[in-house]
């Protein structure tokens, strides 16, 4: 995964302080490619209701992977030795600067529904989505914060994948698609979360 390390990562302000890492968890359901997302439970008080990477905050003497790996299993309940570890990419900043996000890309072989236990508390819904719908332009978007910072937005179905999610999507899509299949035309169509309008 050394192309995911080559891209360039976006930095406001001071260097954030705290570290998290999650994982892009890469399955195939019936036999089609997907990444698998989380929705965070509306109970709690950050980010609540949105779509997430599973993952969370680094304890003391873990690594990325370890950190993925091991918060992964605590909020969804999938098992480590489900995870094949592909690599991990640049930790990019989060939300308001506060925090450095480390993805780490794993392969999950043949997922069930048995292999979930999800801590209900933190995650409300696991779902997939196709990595081919995910390059496909109609459901590409990008919004513009007060920042100036200008970031894709991904609309597929019901779900709405935004922020630091839809930006390691991104990196990750980039990374190891070429670009007739993952073309980033999210750049052309402006769409205001909420609620949810587009322009082009």
């Amino acid at each position: 995964m050394t192309n995911i390390k080559k891209i360039a990562v976006p930095r406001y302000g001071k260097e954030p302080t705290e570290s998290t890492a999650i994982l892009v968890p890469i399955c195939k359901i019936s036999n089609v490619p997907s990444l698998l997302y989380t929705v965070r439970s509306t109970h709690l008080k950050q980010n609540s209701g949105e779509v997430t990477f599973p993952g969370g905050k680094t304890d003391g003497g873990e690594d990325a992977v370890q950190t993925a790996l091991r918060e992964t299993f605590k909020v969804i309940g999938l098992p480590q030795n489900k995870i094949e570890v592909w690599g991990k990419g640049t930790a990019v900043p989060g939300r308001n600067n506060k925090i450095l996000v480390t993805p780490v890309i794993g392969s999950i072989e043949s997922l069930q529904q048995s292999d979930l236990n999800i801590d209900t508390k933190e995650v409300s819904e696991v779902f997939t989505i196709p990595i081919e719908m995910l390059c496909d332009a109609k459901n590409q978007f990008h919004t513009q914060f007060s920042n100036g910072q200008v970031l894709p937005v991904y609309c597929v179905e019901n779900y709405k994948i935004w922020g630091i999610t839809a930006y390691i999507t991104h990196i990750f899509l980039s990374s190891i698609l070429t670009k007739d299949h993952y073309r980033n035309d999210w750049t052309k169509k402006k769409i205001d979360l909420d609620p949810i309008k587009s322009t082009t």
